[in-house]
């Protein structure tokens, strides 16, 4: 079988399972293979497969890009785990690279060749191989040809791996036709509707009547528990505002940061290619004075593809060809032809935005900010160790943090969730979660040890006191019990008139008359979906549907959506046979076949994780938080 699949590049089947495993990466952009580092570093072993710190690297800030995560501070990127899912991706893939190296699968020339040109994402409109389009792609994706041959062979040998395990796994034929009739019956309602708040609720309950209700949804009201706190926040910000700079530090800092605060002049590019030097030539002299006003409608006119690249500042543009050309015109417009990675071209400079060097005074305020609060973070440790000392030796809370010079703050009452006794916030607490959640670790009377927030604060904090979680009294909760109660007489209320409506549409009730004569709203909906959708506009709430689909024709059923109840009848049901797409089945049993596909292939990472042992050095890949 094996040998069989090596004469194919895979069944949609794989394709499928093997996008659900690759698809990112894909769109990542890969490190070229055929340039991996010689770093003796490695990331992680699978098999006798090593995954480089430079390939890993590579992959990692390009999904970062990919992801607009590029500016992500390295702290946060490591809280949340993001190289260890990506190498996590990495050592899945090369898990089946490896079974399939063993079982001696590949991919011809040959076979590449034709993945390449039978792909819809490199075919003009026609369904042709374009090799423009198939340059673009490149561009797009950051990778060399030399990389996307090597990485689709790469893929073809694991489509093949995959094909071996899901050959077969078709799905059954009784198991479709109930699928098919349970999800491609359609049917067709009229219905009214009406809003909730158009209910009204006359009268007050009496004492009896919400003493009842509240015993019943005591739960409803509890309170939760509320701690009273004294604090002292060490916050570097705060610090910052009393620290002086002189001017000299701020000339040194801006001579060392200049090239910080520079901006470069950027450009917006795009870029024609062209098969020969001759086409390009004559194109460039065709385009050379034309105003950006009209030059896009003179490139559609020639029959030329322009393909945006995006904004570069000098020292960024891709190669050196397309720099040249891009940054030797004074204004937008289109370039000389020249020569750059994928062949002869021509640019067409879209905008520029003049680079900016801003002087010292310029910047004088933001960099007296940056020092002092460069400084605040040493005088935070400086003040804390001494806040911190003076507690250990006997003084209480308020008086250490006198003998270090900083306030003390109080908080009355807050819950674990930052709110006071009404259910408001608590202004001017320390932000972040690690303040409230170490004061609601400690017992009454308890105070912290010293400890830092998310934002590099530092505290100490003391219970004061503890009022328990409870449920209050009636009297202290009346107003907010009445609301409730009238709510909750409103849906019931509510509930009773969808019920009645219900009764009048199954006597066959005309919904234009009922509606006129109520106030409601009405329509009709055809052909919907047991989720409501339907194919000819709007649908219904899906909760209603499912009533419906319940419901022999001329039933009726109601359904509440949101703040709005729908009252439906049904007017009409078409079989699957009759109201589904013909192709409508054979999707159903692909779905089927890919989930059981998806299971199988499943069983096989768990077994191929078995047999090939994986390693990791978080020392090597964790060096791209740095």
């Amino acid at each position: 079988m094996l040998q069989q699949l090596r004469s194919t590049t895979g069944s949609w089947i794989a394709k499928g399972i093997l996008g659900l495993l690759v698809l990112s990466f894909l769109g990542w952009g890969i490190a070229d293979y055929t340039n991996v580092s010689t770093r003796s570093t490695t990331a992680a072993e699978v098999g006798d497969i090593e995954i480089g710190y430079t390939e890993f690297a590579n992959t990692y800030q390009t999904f970062l890009r990919r992801q607009g995560l590029s500016a992500v501070d390295a702290d946060v990127a490591r809280q949340l785990r993001l190289a260890d899912s990506v190498l996590k991706n990495m050592t899945t893939r090369a898990l089946y690279e490896a079974e399939a190296k063993s079982q001696n699968l590949t991919a011809s020339d040959a076979m590449v060749r034709q993945e390449i040109e039978t792909r819809p994402e490199f075919q003009n409109a026609t369904g042709q191989f374009d090799r423009l389009r198939f340059e673009n792609v490149l561009i797009q994706s950051g990778l060399s040809e030399g990389a996307m041959v090597e990485m689709l062979r790469r893929d073809s040998a694991r489509a093949q791996l995959i094909d071996a395990v899901t050959a077969g796994s078709a799905a059954p034929s009784a198991m479709v036709d109930l699928l098919f009739r349970h999800f491609g019956e359609r049917r067709s309602a009229a219905y009214v509707s009406f809003p909730l708040d158009s209910v009204d609720v006359h009268g007050e309950p009496d004492d009896a009547a919400l003493q009842a209700f509240f015993d019943e949804r005591k739960e409803d009201f509890r309170r939760p528990e509320l701690r009273s706190l004294t604090y002292v926040l060490i916050s570097p910000e705060a610090l910052a505002e009393e620290i002086a700079v002189d001017d000299a530090d701020i000339a040194a800092s801006y001579e060392a940061r200049h090239d910080e605060f520079v901006q470069p002049e950027t450009r917006d590019l795009a870029q024609i290619l062209f098969p020969t030097e001759e086409a390009a030539r004559e194109a460039a002299e065709t385009l050379k004075g034309v105003g950006m006003d009209e030059l896009p409608g003179k490139i559609e006119a020639l029959g030329l593809k322009l393909i945006d690249l995006g904004t570069f500042e000098r020292d960024t543009v891709p190669n050196e060809g397309l720099a040249d050309a891009s940054f030797a015109i004074d204004a937008p417009g289109a370039t000389d032809a020249f020569q750059g990675a994928f062949g002869w071209s021509v640019a067409v400079v879209k905008s520029i935005t003049p680079g900016n060097e801003p002087t010292l005074d310029d910047v004088r305020d933001t960099i007296r900010d940056d020092l002092a609060l460069d400084r605040a973070y040493d005088e935070v440790f400086k003040r804390g160790n001494h806040l911190e000392d003076a507690f250990g030796q006997g003084q209480t809370l308020e008086e250490a943090a006198a003998t270090a010079d900083l306030p003390v703050a109080k908080v009355d009452a807050v819950d674990a969730q930052g709110r006071g006794p009404d259910g408001s916030p608590v202004d001017d607490l320390p932000a972040g979660l690690t303040f409230l959640r170490t004061a609601f670790d400690l017992n009454d009377g308890e105070v912290s040890f010293l400890e830092t927030t998310e934002s590099n604060a530092m505290f100490m904090v003391r219970v004061d006191a503890i009022t328990p979680a409870a449920i209050p009294e009636l009297a202290d909760v009346r107003q907010s019990v009445v609301d409730a109660w009238k709510e909750d007489r409103r849906e019931a209320a509510a509930e009773n008139k969808a019920k009645t409506l219900v009764g009048r549409l199954e006597a066959d009730a005309d919904i234009e008359t009922l509606a006129a004569a109520l106030g409601l709203d009405h329509g009709t909906v055809d052909s919907f979906a047991r989720t409501g959708q339907s194919t000819q506009g709007a649908g219904l709430p899906e909760t209603l549907a499912r009533e419906l689909f319940g419901k022999k024709e001329g039933e009726a059923a109601y359904a509440q959506d949101g703040d709005r109840f729908f009252v439906a009848r049904v007017t009409g049901i078409k079989p699957a046979d009759a109201a589904a797409e013909p192709a409508f089945r054979d999707n159903l049993a692909d779905t089927v076949a890919v989930g059981m596909s998806q299971d199988l292939n499943e069983e096989l990472g768990k077994a191929l994780a078995g047999k090939y042992p994986i390693t990791t050095n978080p020392a090597v890949y964790e060096q791209v938080y740095q």
